[in-house]
């Protein structure tokens, strides 16, 4: 098979420091050196047992060895991914990168079978099992990983992986397409995967971001984005579906918290410098008139001395058009001099926002279209007249119509549904 030299990894130090690989080198190596191995055989186990506790997604169609060897590659950050995920390599790093190659496809190539016969546990090896595609994997996105290193030279199997960062990116950005902030970057594995096509109504505002996203993703000139109305009439829901609109690109979400605004120029820092896009999403955001972290914010979208960098972007959901509360007091009678000043201040975050959506709550026709077309994409069984005659019903003990109370009505109507069914056949 050949030795593996780890010490060779100058870019994928993270291969070379990782503890498996490791493991799995010094058995190789010995193995290499002489057949008569029998004697590591603890070694061998601990193998399988952490890859097996580390596999979390069926992301190739290889063994399990091969998938892990995929998934650190994919997630190196180095001079070569991180360069590749901007699309401007260095030849240098590249030559670096194409003579790692070698290494690299020796440990994706191991013969596991081969050193399975010496602990007589070939069929019960975890190293050698084939893996089968799972119902949620990232197959065909990994699958490029497997395809690079298999391929017929070294400086194809690099320039593979160089189009494999710049079209996905690399590391923990490699990894997830949503995220949460905590004084840290955490990645999000069950993002919600709601598209728009399950927003029913709303063409035109759903139009509009979209259009401004994709300008976005294309480097042309975009807006950060203002989403107001009236409460449950999906504007969060339309900046979540942008993930599945764009699957496939480099777009990633961030999802921050309103107490976390005052730390937006850290998260901004974080992410300046990276090869994707990046759309940084504030849910249900609005400030007292007594609180004065608005002026921060109002700094950092327009107006700081530091520029927003061209691969971020902001989205701010609020139900009120004017994020900052305005009061009666500040129209008429206050106890400041300029009153006319102070209602500009607090009236200019909102103006900042290049894109303003209106999100207002539908009337009785457009809120049964959304019942209707819920209804519909879930196969309801049930007589229209019924559903129309309930979902009234609903409203009116609701006290409010939007896509929010459409979809609890259909939560309610299918579930009393079910339990009747069930009943009549009892």
């Amino acid at each position: 098979m050949g030795k593996i030299n780890l010490d060779s990894l100058i870019l994928y130090d993270n291969i070379r420091q990782d503890d498996i690989v490791n493991a799995a080198v010094k058995i190789l190596n010995e193995f290499d050196f002489h057949e008569y191995i029998a004697y590591m055989e603890t070694e061998y186990y601990l193998i399988q047992r952490k890859l097996l506790e580390r596999t979390e997604h069926l992301d190739i169609p290889g063994t399990y060895w091969q998938n892990y060897i995929c998934r650190l590659i994919a997630e190196s950050e180095n001079r070569f991914s991180l360069m590749s995920e901007k699309g401007k390599p260095d030849e240098n790093i590249r030559l670096i990168a194409i003579r790692e190659m070698e290494e690299l496809k020796k440990l994706y190539h191991v013969d596991w079978q081969r050193i399975g016969t010496i602990f007589h546990a070939v069929s019960e090896s975890v190293c050698a099992m084939r893996q089968k595609r799972g119902q949620k994997t990232r197959w065909d996105q990994r699958d490029a990983v497997r395809l690079a290193l298999e391929g017929k030279t070294n400086q194809k199997s690099a320039d593979k992986l160089k189009e494999y960062y710049e079209q996905y990116g690399c590391g923990i950005f490699e990894r997830y397409q949503a995220f949460v902030w905590d004084d840290a970057l955490i990645g999000v594995v069950n993002y919600d995967k709601i598209t728009f096509d399950q927003l029913i109504g709303y063409h035109r505002q759903k139009e509009a971001l979209i259009e401004n996203t994709e300008c976005f993703l294309k480097e042309y000139p975009a807006n950060n984005a203002l989403l107001h109305g009236d409460r449950g009439t999906g504007k969060s829901s339309c900046v979540k579906a942008l993930l599945n609109q764009f699957k496939g690109s480099k777009l990633k979400l961030i999802s921050l918290n309103k107490n976390h605004v005052n730390q937006l120029y850290r998260i901004i820092e974080a992410i300046a410098d990276r090869g994707c896009k990046f759309i940084i999403f504030i849910d249900d955001l609005s400030f007292e008139d007594t609180e004065i972290g608005y002026k921060q914010f109002k700094s950092i979208i327009d107006g700081g001395i530091e520029a927003q960098p061209s691969n971020v972007l902001i989205y701010v959901t609020s139900n009120r058009r004017n994020i900052i509360k305005e009061t009666w007091k500040d129209r008429g009678d206050s106890a400041e001099v300029h009153t006319n000043d102070g209602m500009q201040e607090r009236l200019s975050l909102s103006d900042r926002f290049g894109l303003s959506i209106t999100f207002p709550s539908p009337d009785q026709e457009a809120y049964l279209n959304i019942v209707r077309g819920i209804a519909e994409r879930e196969k309801l069984k049930i007589d229209e007249s019924v559903l129309i005659e309930e979902a009234l019903r609903w409203d009116i003990r609701q006290k409010g119509r939007s896509g929010r109370a459409a979809r609890q009505f259909i939560n309610y109507i299918h579930g009393k549904s079910m339990n009747e069914q069930k009943e009549n056949k009892d």
